[in-house]
């Protein structure tokens, strides 16, 4: 990966250097359709065990940490982009800095056990920032320029925290975690329709997150609690999207 990311850069400089008098400074605003791929949108595991150590043979909420990051629905979001375009003789090359938010829920099966639970379920955010490269091929037909592009960057994984009551005590329980920052990357095509707006599919793959509780959450244990917390295995969970993106350009 570190080898890809070099030739960029190179890449991109290159292009700074030798066309320099032909650089297009464009912005961009895109719209994000997004589909859960992997871990991210696959299925609870229904027969695990809970933080105080019983196991769950049912499907019970909260998911806590070893199941949360789980059966995401498709999503949405927004994105900004600043590229130069540079002429190259046949075609454009153009570097570009981004930066996407996709959101997506947790789908209806788990969300109406929450609202049985009189909690809260967890969103789920996602937000890349990238540096890449796009390339666009000479308009073929009545001003349509196809282009393909590549990018990579880090994932901050955003989970929402989850809230049930308690039937026996009757008490309300959060659960808040904090997801590691991962190694992320892109790959899209699609096509410039005229100057102004443009359509592609594209694939994120938004890395591979440790998810821990956070500090607040877990210094709400009692001893015994985190004795068993601290004997389990960390989870992680690799998120993926697949996405439409609709981008205007000016």
């Amino acid at each position: 990966m570190n080898r890809i990311v070099k030739v960029m850069c190179l890449t991109a400089v290159m292009a700074l250097v030798g066309t320099s008098v032909n650089a297009q400074f464009r912005q961009s605003i895109f719209l994000n359709g997004s589909l859960a791929t992997g871990q991210f949108a696959s299925k609870v595991n229904t027969n695990r065990v809970n933080i105080a150590g019983v196991t769950l043979t049912d499907a019970t909420v909260p998911l806590y940490r070893e199941e949360i990051g789980k059966a995401a629905t498709p999503g949405f979001g927004l994105g900004y982009r600043a590229s130069y375009r540079f002429d190259v003789g046949m075609g454009e090359v153009a570097p570009f800095a981004q930066a996407d938010v996709f959101w997506n829920f947790i789908n209806s099966s788990w969300s109406d056990k929450y609202i049985q639970a009189k909690g809260k379920a967890p969103n789920y955010f996602n937000i890349p920032v990238m540096l890449g490269v796009s390339y666009l091929y000479d308009e073929l037909w009545n001003d349509i320029t196809p282009y393909a592009e590549f990018g990579v960057g880090a994932d901050l994984f955003i989970i929402g925290s989850e809230k049930v009551v308690n039937p026996i005590d009757g008490k309300t329980y959060t659960y808040s975690y904090k997801p590691t920052v991962a190694l992320s990357w892109m790959i899209g095509a699609g096509a410039y329709f005229g100057r102004h707006v443009s359509a592609g599919l594209y694939y994120y793959g938004l890395g591979k997150h440790v998810v821990s509780y956070n500090k607040k959450t877990y210094d709400s244990f009692d001893p015994v609690t985190k004795g068993i917390v601290d004997a389990g295995t960390i989870p992680t969970r690799t998120v993926g999207e697949f996405a439409l993106r609709i981008g205007f350009h000016f």
